[in-house]
């Protein structure tokens, strides 16, 4: 399956030789972010699957819940805001990473959104971002664990 943006069809692993036992899914229509946050989760222990839309989401999330979801705010045609329901509707009860470019003001309202959905929103991330950054917010997660 082609994807609109990210070059791995949702649902297909990237595994290290480390056999990785986590996993994170990359909501994302650029193909430079989801190659970058893929390998630095790789890196971290991770296994990756990558979706350019929601209902490349939803088949990723079929084939297996991830610990940790990064998600951009726009997706082409849809958003972050398309997502939300269907993490809702899944019971999804791992962790969503909003980022974006966009203005800080958005990003907490879609968090919000995602608060009243219950879903367990970690602080945004602004776009553009260092890769140290995902590492400290991977390093958050282990101390929650």
């Amino acid at each position: 399956m082609s994807l609109l943006g990210c070059d791995r069809a949702a649902g297909d692993s990237v595994r290290s030789s480390a056999a990785p036992k986590r996993h994170a899914i990359i909501v994302d229509d650029d193909v430079g972010i989801c190659k970058a946050l893929s390998f630095t989760m790789r890196k971290l222990g991770f296994e990756t699957a990558e979706a350019a839309s929601p209902a490349q989401l939803d088949v990723a999330l079929a084939a297996r819940a991830p610990e940790l979801i990064f998600l951009d705010l726009s997706l082409g045609q849809s958003g972050a805001m398309d997502v939300l329901p269907i993490l809702a509707r899944r019971r999804y009860g791992g962790y969503v990473q909003l980022m974006s470019g966009r203005s800080q003001t958005v990003m907490d309202q879609v968090a919000a959104a995602g608060d009243d959905y219950g879903l367990k929103m970690l602080p945004s991330l602004p776009k553009p971002f260092r890769m140290t950054v995902v590492k400290d917010i991977v390093a958050g997660l282990n101390r929650t664990q």
